[in-house]
């Protein structure tokens, strides 16, 4: 055992190890279009119309785009419809949660206690709180449109309007980030 162990020793030093060493700094983040929606339609009804003017297949997710906050847990509905022909996946994104909190008001005591109902809103993109929705489209090749997208949402009249955003200029936009 010693004998091969000396052995080992006197192979390593005869013959250099090369060591290789992976950079990983050449990794991009995902490239994707993202389109916000001004609209006051229910996301339902939103994905809906987008389906029928778009040609979309839209469907709701099973499981919604979640974050915890200390007094409730906002949850995103997300829509989604992956186009195996065109190599897109597009996914429909509320931007505003509304959390319903009920609040004992102290003041008048007595039999007329009365509650107070408090709305407490949360944004998925905190920087764009006037946008509804967010379409975010995921592309692999580089014939994908945007302006022509967006020229068709605006003819969908409950779309109030519709606009790019360059989402690399945004502080939050990693909570676009869901898969």
């Amino acid at each position: 055992m010693i004998l091969f162990v000396y052995f080992v020793l006197i192979l390593k030093q005869k013959f250099s190890v090369a060591i290789q060493k992976l950079v990983l700094d050449t990794l991009e983040d995902d490239d994707y279009e993202l389109i916000a929606i001004h609209c006051s339609l229910a996301s339902y009804r939103l994905a809906f119309l987008l389906n029928k003017n778009l040609n979309l297949k839209l469907f709701r997710k099973k499981e919604d785009i979640n974050f915890e906050y200390p007094d409730f847990t906002a949850n995103f509905p997300l829509y989604q419809y992956e186009d195996h022909f065109q190599y897109n996946t597009y996914s429909l994104l509320a931007n505003k949660f509304q959390a319903l909190g009920v609040s004992k008001n102290h003041i008048a005591d007595g039999l007329f206690n009365t509650i107070e109902e408090t709305y407490t809103t949360k944004y998925l993109i905190p920087e764009l709180k006037n946008v509804d929705y967010f379409l975010k489209i995921e592309t692999e090749t580089s014939k994908f449109s945007n302006s022509s997208l967006v020229t068709q949402l605006l003819t969908i009249s409950q779309v109030i309007t519709a606009y790019s955003v360059e989402y690399t200029q945004l502080k939050s936009k990693n909570n676009l980030i869901f898969e």
